[in-house]
């Protein structure tokens, strides 16, 4: 390519050969023409996902491949940002898509003044199977920079609605956000990616721009809850938090603590909620078993949170109060639930 590129597109692909060409041709439609495309192969056992990513390499001068020994995504989205030469990073997962004006749209927003400290976002669509709708920024729509960036800054953690969505896709990110922070990136990080490495780019990012469009379209496959007690995920809560802590508290966000406290227990609404619909032997004792860990019991009690979503202040209730019979009544409440509503 004789020239370099204004938006590399990195798409990590692990057997998605089902999906992928839905997203590739809504890419290779866009109108936006300076873009080289990167298909991150992290070791598909397909057989269709190698294949078909050489296929689009093969048609189409902008698509490059590279071909991967498994390593989990954060592991692919590194490796295609390592290979790409543009100024502004797109993320996009191989069976989710994007509105052909997305790229167009999103670059026409960029400022060159901020070439290398900006993030452009939309809004994006949750496609479920029978359901969509729309999950939108609570902060407002166009540019934030100093004082508003900084407020914004001290919100990124622990909010009920994100104010901004962490997610790595429907943005535009300045390379310099990326590559100036991938130290940070821990493979060991499986829930949460995302935001081990948006975290960061925001804390450094010196002008944000919000549209108020839904160009990125969010594929969710349903898939069984796991029927056991997962302690990998309490520890990895726990990572997850305490890496963004000190990584925003390298960066002069002063209430770090706070707000890593408070996503942790934000995650914790999850795990209980999963927990508990496992119905697995014995999960009742589990639950209250973790829930009555000095740890967590101090941020239960010490942190302030606001809730008012339902189902959370049922859980937050039972975070509070973990009596048997109060985890028993919550289970059969979201048991209860959920037969009618599937």
């Amino acid at each position: 390519m004789a020239n370099t590129p204004d938006i590399a597109v990195i798409i990590p692909v692990y057997n998605t050969a089902e999906y992928l060409p839905k997203c590739m041709d809504n890419v290779l439609t866009s109108k936006f023409r300076s873009m080289e495309i990167i298909l991150v192969d992290d070791g598909s056992t397909d057989g269709k996902s190698p294949s078909l990513c050489d296929d689009y390499a093969s048609a189409d001068p902008r698509v490059r491949v590279i071909h991967k020994e498994n390593g989990g995504l954060q592991s692919a989205w590194i490796e295609g940002v390592r290979a790409s030469t543009a100024s502004y990073l797109s993320f996009i997962d191989s069976d989710d898509w994007i509105d052909s004006e997305f790229f167009e749209e999103l670059y026409a927003h960029t400022s060159q003044a901020f070439k290398s400290c900006e993030i452009i976002s939309s809004d994006y669509m949750i496609e479920k199977q029978n359901e969509r709708k729309e999950v939108h920024h609570m902060v407002s729509c166009g540019q934030h920079f100093g004082e508003d960036l900084d407020n914004i800054k001290s919100r990124l953690l622990g909010q009920e609605q994100r104010t901004v969505i962490l997610s790595r896709c429907m943005k535009l990110i300045s390379r310099k956000l990326i590559t100036d922070n991938l130290k940070y990136c821990d493979s060991a990080i499986r829930l949460g990616e995302d935001v081990n490495i948006t975290i960061p780019a925001l804390c450094d990012c010196k002008r944000l721009y919000v549209t108020d469009k839904c160009y990125y379209h969010y594929r969710t496959v349903t898939t069984s809850i796991s029927h056991s007690h997962n302690t990998e995920i309490l520890d990895n809560i726990s990572l997850l938090c305490n890496t963004c802590s000190d990584v925003m508290s390298e960066k002069g966000i002063k209430n770090a603590r706070t707000q890593a406290d408070r996503e942790y227990l934000r995650l914790m609404f999850v795990y209980v909620k999963n927990e508990l619909r496992a119905q697995y032997p014995g999960v009742i004792s589990a639950v209250r078993a973790t829930l009555m860990e000095k740890e967590l019991r101090d941020k239960i009690l010490k942190t302030k949170l606001e809730v008012s979503n339902k189902a959370n202040k049922l859980i937050y209730f039972g975070m509070k109060h973990p009596l048997r019979i109060v985890l028993k009544l919550i289970q059969t409440i979201l048991l209860t639930y959920d037969r009618k509503t599937n």
